[in-house]
């Protein structure tokens, strides 16, 4: 378990605390599902780290990620009406381009373009890739994008959604490095993926239940390796790569032309986050390339929820209605209750434990090694920065292209 101090060092992300600045100073964000964005299309709130910014692609197709606030008198300037290369706040006129130059401020004069020439509000670097809208909110220049093994593939092989989340972001976080919980929190759908796949190994997860782990750090993270023995002397391996601190790259289903599974968590506020779920395919086409359905790789992860990629795995109810969840359901054989979809169980279980988590009243068991890890980064990342260092290695690595999960039986030689 950790301290009460050491819980608020690597939760708390708002204003000054230093989580938060590490995360901005050190990390590409992701903002938004990138579709989400359309020419001349209504601009869009994004909150990251406790602070409102506004982003839109403009009638050329550039992106702009600005700071809310229109520069004349703080208007929001998603409200703007955004045409010509441009948005127009709608309280005076003015019109601030992508760039985050005014080019016109009809309320001056005389001499109204000299004027606009000379304010300005903060535009920030954006990089579309892998369906994401990412932002650097650090320090200008930004360094290179960190690419992922997925950003090489066409948009009909990458497949991602987004799920607005009431806790914290680590929460989020600890849930990807967490394979104990998915032969129990997952088993209806896990044997789901069973019957429908004529092989694979993720079922291998439903009876062994206290994976050994092996943890490995490297300047990107962390590697979570959880090794489950086997009847017959093999070992089933799965493997996660943390991409610290925010993105995890856990295995697929190869059975079902799934070679990773994408979980980026984006750190909204000190009480909420967005958690981007996804698929990527080395192979064949995933979807269509619309969007508009859940790929059949992904069917059997779905329940009865109508499918909503802005909101995957959102759910309705609260704690006095113990989320929605389904008693009936579970009766007739559903093992957690809540029949909505894969995702759904894993978001309602972290909202459960709170808008941030009490980890001093934990009690960890073996299979919890991986989390324990993590938190131990991210404190030493926190130390490392204040002496003025980089958070998880002497060298900064902007590629992670080689960071694909394992999933594999071992057998004894």
């Amino acid at each position: 378990m950790l301290t009460q101090s050491q819980n608020e060092a690597i939760t708390r992300i708002e204003g000054d605390a230093p989580m938060g600045r590490l995360i901005r100073d050190h990390s590409w964000i992701p903002a938004c599902l990138s579709r989400s964005l359309v020419a001349d299309g209504p601009p869009r709130r994004v909150r990251l780290l406790g602070t409102d910014y506004v982003a839109f692609r403009d009638s050329e197709g550039r992106i702009g990620f600005l700071d809310e606030g229109c520069p004349h008198r703080s208007t929001s300037l998603v409200l703007a009406r955004n045409e010509d290369c441009a948005l127009t706040c709608i309280f005076h006129g003015w019109r601030i381009d992508a760039t985050g130059q005014v080019v016109d401020a009809p309320t001056h004069h005389p001499n109204a373009e000299a004027f606009a020439a000379k304010v300005r509000t903060r535009a920030y670097p954006t990089v579309e890739a892998g369906g994401l809208l990412w932002v650097w909110l650090g320090a200008d220049p930004a360094p290179p994008f960190p690419h992922l093994p997925y950003d090489d593939r066409t948009d009909r092989q990458v497949w991602i959604t987004a799920t607005p989340v009431d806790c914290n972001w680590l929460q989020g976080v600890e849930a990807t490095l967490d394979t104990a919980h998915v032969g129990t929190l997952h088993r209806a759908y896990i044997e789901r993926i069973q019957a429908k796949a004529s092989s694979g190994t993720i079922g291998q997860a439903l009876d062994l239940l206290a994976p050994r782990y092996d943890v490995e750090t490297g300047p990107h993270g962390l590697d979570a390796i959880a090794l489950r023995p086997l009847p017959d002397g093999g070992t089933y391996v799965r493997t996660t790569r943390w991409v610290a601190p925010l993105v995890s790259l856990v295995p697929g289903n190869r059975a079902a032309n799934v070679d990773g599974t994408i979980f980026i968590v984006s750190p909204v506020d000190d009480h909420h986050h967005v958690l981007f779920f996804g698929l990527w395919s080395d192979g064949p086409d995933l979807h269509d390339g619309t969007y508009l359905d859940v790929p059949e790789a992904q069917r059997p992860l779905v329940g009865d929820r109508p499918f909503d990629p802005e909101d995957f795995g959102g759910f309705s109810g609260g704690r006095d209605d113990h989320w929605g969840q389904n008693r009936p359901a579970m009766a007739a054989g559903h093992f957690s209750g809540f029949t909505g979809n894969l995702l759904q169980e894993d978001i309602i279980t972290q909202v459960s434990m709170g808008p941030i988590a009490d980890r001093t009243r934990e009690h960890l068991s073996s299979s919890d090694v991986a989390i324990i890890h993590a938190r131990r980064l991210l404190l030493r990342a926190l130390d490392r920065v204040a002496d003025g260092h980089l958070p998880y290695g002497d060298e900064r690595v902007d590629d992670h292209r080689d960071l694909t999960p394992v999933d594999m039986i071992d057998q004894p030689a």
